[in-house]
């Protein structure tokens, strides 16, 4: 091919790659961010009766908890922080490496939760029960420690918590 000839195709085909690109991500955009779990209204927690009065999963109907900016941005950031540091060996409502994290808060306080992240070695060497009946269930495979604050588990948690109430209950999150 002469000069003349790339200097036509090579645009004309880096076009059509954008083109597609861009429909693609508008087609997935919802998909994508999460966006269209996510509406804005008034301030409401999503407590345990929140969850409880979800419509069982074989049900057609879907139950919306409105969240307060604050618990939409944390549970936003749990997203975010989850895919990060849980999501390679973590599911919230299946077991892959490690437990599924669903009903972590309702298993172990969240200050024991904390500690664990932090250092799970350090729990099961102290004896802690619990601990060591989880360190033995997944074949002595030791959970890396990770440095993250106790806002930033509470968010994982949060965000834990949001998926495992729209999951069983067909629950929609509204911000």
């Amino acid at each position: 091919m002469n000069k003349n000839m790339l200097e036509i195709v090579m645009p004309a085909s880096l076009a059509v790659v954008a083109g597609a690109i861009g429909a693609c991500l508008l087609l997935l955009g919802g998909e994508l961010t999460g966006v269209q779990d996510y509406e804005r209204a008034e301030s409401l927690s999503l407590t345990n009766e929140a969850v409880a009065s979800a419509p069982a999963a074989d049900s057609t109907s879907i139950s919306t908890v409105p969240l307060s900016p604050e618990q939409y941005a944390s549970i936003m950031a749990g997203d975010a922080l989850f895919k990060g540091n849980c999501a390679q060996c973590h599911a919230v409502n299946d077991v892959v490496v490690g437990p599924a994290l669903g009903g972590a808060r309702k298993r172990r306080p969240e200050t024991w939760l904390r500690a664990w992240v932090r250092n799970s070695g350090k729990l099961v060497a102290s004896g802690d029960e619990y601990a060591v009946k989880i360190f033995n269930q997944y074949q002595k495979q030791q959970m890396p420690s990770f440095q993250l604050s106790d806002k930033e588990i509470s968010q994982i948690l949060d965000y834990v918590e949001s998926n495992e109430a729209r999951a069983v209950g067909l629950v929609r999150l509204v911000e």
